[in-house]
């Protein structure tokens, strides 16, 4: 008895870590575009997260997106099977369970004006402008200033010296 419950208080434990954990990818996805210009911002009545496939930092951005603005747009949220129901997305968020289809992403993305985030090691290398990792039990990121302006992005200097610069 004494193990069934200290084994459903490590999964209740892990299952909270996890909800801050896309708590903080949220927070930290909505800080990041007060860092990037869009081209043709003004031009857009919304703002658009795609996340790729079901992702539980879809409920955290929604939670956001029902408080904030960005860029003084309104913030919609769409949970897309396929890159291509997300291709006028300004975000597009690659949760690690779809890492492995990296390169067929950045490829429909190619020359869209789109901030791909993704959430596996070395996926900047792969082309993702920003990645999320964990580096000493803290959460942190990966940012890749080539892969951002080539989507025609401009960055802020700013965001670049906050993260952990892959050239």
């Amino acid at each position: 008895m004494k193990k069934k419950l200290i084994a459903m208080m490590m999964i209740l434990m892990s299952l909270s870590l996890s909800g801050q954990q896309s708590m903080f990818k949220a927070l930290f996805m909505f800080n990041f575009a007060k860092y990037i210009e869009w081209p043709n911002q003004e031009s857009q009545k919304e703002f658009i997260i795609g996340v790729y496939g079901d992702d539980e930092i879809i409920a955290e951005l929604n939670k956001l997106a029902a408080a904030r603005k960005i860029n003084n747009k309104s913030i919609v949220v769409a949970s897309v099977s396929s890159p291509s129901e997300a291709g006028n997305a300004n975000i597009f968020y690659v949760p690690s369970a779809k890492s492995g289809e990296i390169g067929q992403i950045t490829s429909f993305f190619a020359g869209k004006s789109t901030l791909i985030i993704t959430d596996k090691t070395n996926l900047c290398n792969k082309g993702a402008g920003i990645n999320y990792t964990m580096q000493g039990g803290k959460m942190k990121f990966e940012i890749c200033k080539r892969n951002i302006t080539t989507h025609h992005l401009k960055i802020d200097p700013k965001l670049v010296t906050l993260g952990i610069e892959i050239k």
